[in-house]
């Protein structure tokens, strides 16, 4: 069946709203959301506020937006990553890989994505926004889930009184902290973080150690694993010579 083809007016609205986010991504790095304005975001792109709220229904509902594409492409790497054949401890490896990797090829996305949760604009925007950041951050957690699940199914993951949906948000938070408590120069200084990379792998293979998610770190060549994803799933990966 054919796939209709979109009109004149369709493309340049999608063209239009892409500028839009792509230039309120590098304001909002720039500036913040408290200094992020629409009248700024504007005058870069050259058209009225008027046109703006086309597309936007308010500054958080941009804002979201842009939060949304950085955890697209998120959703994208966590589904590469559990292309990968292998033990479920390494799928769960290549999740991991998948989150190191994002950080290195996307720190301003990174950087975004963080901002924006910590702002209370959620409800401020519309719910046709915030469906679209829904359904990137259900990507990203079926993926984990479905790591999780192989291991409950293989028998490497023993089933504890634990679900598989609060170990999957364990590993997220786990991830996710460490990679933001890394970024804090304080905090490098007294903990002595020279490659805050290595951190967040190191706390996510302490973290599934103590669900005795077998193989254990210490008994198993994880390094060759490492090799393997980067080869099969993420060539793109050199930051892993240096990790």
């Amino acid at each position: 069946m054919p796939v209709p083809t979109l009109s004149r007016k369709d493309r340049e609205r999608i063209a239009r709203e892409q500028l839009i986010v792509e230039h309120a991504r590098r304001l909002l790095l720039s500036q913040g959301f408290q200094g992020f304005s629409l009248d700024d975001l504007a005058k870069s792109i050259e058209y009225s506020k008027g046109t703006i709220y086309l597309h936007f229904e308010s500054k958080e509902d941009l804002a979201l937006t842009v939060a949304t594409s950085a955890l697209r492409e998120r959703a994208n790497l966590f589904e590469r990553a559990i292309r990968f054949k292998g033990k479920s401890r390494e799928r769960a490896r290549a999740i991991g890989f998948a989150c190191c990797h994002f950080m290195v090829a996307y720190p301003d996305f990174f950087n975004i994505e963080m901002t924006m949760k910590s702002q209370s604009f959620w409800e401020k925007a519309s719910e046709k926004r915030r469906m679209e950041n829904s359904m990137q951050g259900g990507r990203t957690f079926r993926a984990m889930l479905e790591v999780v699940h192989h291991g409950f199914e293989s028998g490497d993951l023993p089933r504890a009184h634990i679900s598989a949906e609060h170990i999957a948000l364990a590993m997220a938070s786990v991830t996710m902290g460490s990679h933001i408590m890394s970024q804090i120069p304080e905090m490098r200084l007294l903990a002595g973080i020279d490659d805050s990379i290595l951190i967040v792998r190191q706390n996510q293979d302490v973290l599934l150690d103590g669900f005795k998610w077998n193989s254990l770190f210490a008994d198993y060549d994880y390094a060759s694993t490492d090799r393997r994803i980067q080869q099969e799933i993420f060539p793109e990966a050199a930051w892993l010579k240096s990790a």
